[in-house]
């Protein structure tokens, strides 16, 4: 497995909007909607994580991973290479890269597979946020 720099990837943009395609709403916490083409090119040329990466496995693009300015991890796998270790094997590559005293996953409440994959990994739960619209 490889992860490859989101900002030197020339596929980069086309395998990140294929991923947000897939998201469902429990899995969303941040997009109500898909973005357009624009919003989300303009998104990617903001830099707006500490590291963004591509998830390489088997000579193909299978997700893409995130570590944010707070310490946050996100992880997404298309959904045809879920369920293979791919995930967490990106979040040990990442862990790696990019030491911290401690990572964070903001995962939706509706979202259990992804609360219970992080907490196979040994994170723990520590708040709820609430919003208001």
């Amino acid at each position: 497995m490889k992860l490859i720099d989101v900002h030197t990837a020339d596929a980069a943009a086309q395998v990140l909007y294929r991923l947000l395609e897939e998201r469902t709403p429990e899995i969303n916490i941040s997009h109500r909607r898909l973005p357009s083409w624009e919003d989300h090119l303009a998104f990617i040329a903001s830099r707006p994580y500490d590291a963004w990466y591509l998830i390489e496995a088997h000579n193909q693009l299978i997700g893409a991973i995130y570590l944010s300015k707070m310490s946050e991890i996100g992880v997404f796998i298309l959904r045809d290479h879920r369920g293979h270790g791919h995930g967490k094997r990106a979040i040990e590559l990442l862990m790696q890269r990019h030491p911290r005293d401690r990572f964070l996953a903001n995962i939706n409440p509706a979202n259990r597979p992804s609360i219970e994959f992080f907490q196979a990994l040994g994170f723990q739960h520590i708040q709820n946020t609430y919003e208001k619209r």
